[in-house]
Parts: structure tokens; sequence; C-alpha cells
């Protein structure tokens, strides 16, 4: 399966400061082919802090088999703006230096040495190009993946560009649709990215030389507040049940209660409920403290 059809990232896994992380990834049965011939097969991503035994879903999501040639043609006009002149006629350059340190001191997000990848932007109506690299000391595992997770990072910061409404709050990653790896090993990338949405846009990649490595027909945005960032419960201990004591309310006198009985038990002075509303409208009595309706195994009472 070299498409991923579908992600959707349902909680941010955060390192803890001591300790690890265990990762699982759990990957479903192909599902029958659809007219189309492609299967498709669930994906989740699950992870637990050492010395838990809860599992907690950080993603799930659906890939497949992409057709043999319809994701070459799709690549080649996703890649249009990127393979051409580089940048683009018309883009005017945005200003970078301060990208990072503006970032930090916005929000609650810091980006680390190896994180800080962007390096020029510029914007041509909806759209920004970007160009994105691994600093030197990260270079040298490149070629350890499909695209080095940095250098996959770092080409989703334009969206901060893009004026979308949740990236402008410290927005994060949410959903990817359509997203294919069509080549592995760069180290610096060009990145054009299309707003499509409020807080949508759409992502085409391509290395130095303007040759297709990534493209994701839709990411979207969501804005993400401070407790959202958790490792989860900080001491290890799980939900558990726990009485919880509530003040029982003083006790009415009984010459302010009103009693109702279709059996005409003693103290009733109504027949039922309607009696009684009609009555205390009329201003018969003072509106009591408290009304009650004596009901017997065999009653049928009507609220």
């Amino acid at each position: 399966c070299d498409r991923l059809d579908e992600l959707v990232l349902e909680a941010p896994l955060v390192l803890p400061a001591q300790g690890g992380v265990q990762v699982q990834v759990v990957v479903g049965d192909a599902d029958t082919p659809a007219a189309a011939g492609a299967r498709r097969r669930s994906v989740a991503v699950y992870a637990r802090l050492d010395g838990q035994d809860a599992w907690t879903r950080h993603a799930t999501g659906v890939m497949s088999a992409t057709a043999p040639h319809a994701a070459q043609d799709q690549a080649d006009g996703v890649f249009d703006p990127v393979s051409q002149a580089w940048p683009a006629p018309g883009a005017t350059e945005l200003d970078t230096s301060q990208f990072y340190e503006q970032l930090s001191e916005g929000g609650f997000l810091a980006y680390g040495p190896v994180f800080q990848g962007l390096s020029r932007a510029w914007q041509r109506g909806d759209q920004i190009l970007a160009e994105v690299e691994l600093p030197e000391a990260g270079r040298g595992l490149a070629e350890s993946f499909g695209i080095h997770p940095a250098l996959l990072d770092a080409a989703l910061h334009p969206t901060v560009f893009a004026g979308l409404d949740s990236a402008r709050d410290g927005g994060l990653p949410f959903t990817f649709t359509d997203v294919v790896l069509r080549a592995s090993g760069a180290s610096r990338l060009r990145v054009a990215l299309t707003r499509t949405g409020p807080d949508e846009v759409a992502i085409a990649v391509a290395d130095s030389t303007g040759l297709p490595v990534l493209s994701i027909g839709s990411l979207t945005v969501r804005p993400l507040t401070a407790e959202g960032l958790t490792t989860g419960t900080s001491d290890g201990a799980l939900l558990r049940m726990q009485w919880i004591d509530i003040p029982a309310p003083s006790a009415v006198p009984a010459q302010e209660w009103v009693v109702v009985d279709r059996g005409g038990s003693v103290g009733a002075v109504y027949a039922d409920l309607q009696a009684a509303d009609a009555a205390l409208e009329g201003g018969a009595a003072a509106p009591p403290q408290a009304v009650v309706l004596a009901v017997s195994g065999d009653s049928h009472a009507v609220v």
C-alpha cells in the first residue's frame, strides 16, 4: 500500500522528560477490492509510557495501493508549479529571518535546531512557495528515511504564511488525505502549498532539482491549546471510580407539603396533580415546599 488515503491525528504524542514510550502500529487486513481494483487497509498508531498498562490511540487512517499509471499522471499535474522556474514568476519573497523565534514567542511550541528547516519562502496569490533543508548535523541520516521526520515537519511550517484560521493560533496538523511518497533520501526540498479552505491546504514537494518527492492532497490544521499537549497521567495512575458525598437538603416540615393521592389516603388534599395545580394557580394555598405523590403498585400516575 503506497498511498495514504487518510490519516487523522487524534492526539499529539508528547515524549516525557524521563523514560521512554512504546509505539505500536496496527495494520488491518485488506478489504474486498472496490470497482477500481484497489485494496484498502486500516492503520492505527498507539503509544504508552513506560510503566503504564493502557495504550492511547494517537492516529487512525486508511491506506491503499496506487494504480500503476494514475499516480504518475496525477503527479505530473500536482508538481507543475514546482518543477518549472523556481521560484515561480511573480512570487514575492517573505521574511523568514526570525521565523522560529517569533513562533516561540507567540505560543507554546519551540522548535529545536534540527527542526528549524525553513530557509526561504515566497507568496503568489493563494500559493506559498518555500525551501526547507536539514541542518548539517541531520543530513547523514536523510537516506535512512523515506523522508526525514524533521524535514517533513519543516515542509509543513509554511502553513503559517497561508492565512489559515487555525495556524495563526498555533495550529497543528490534524487530517492528511491522499498522501504519496514518490522519492526518498532528500535533504533539501521545494514546497508548493496552496490554500484550499479556511484551515486546509494542498502540498506538493520536490527535491532541489524539481523532481517529485511527496504529494499531500489535503492537509487540515486545527488549533491546539496547551492542555492538549500531554503525556497522559503524570503519575501513571489509571482512572478509578470514587464515591462522592452529596449533602442532603434539610427536611421540609410536613405542614409545607401538598399530598396528592387518588386513593384518598390520610392527609391527602388533592385527588390528582391536575387538581393540585389548578388549586395552587387559583390561590387556594401558598406554594408548597414539596409535593408528595402517593403511588401504589397498581397505580398509574401521569406527571
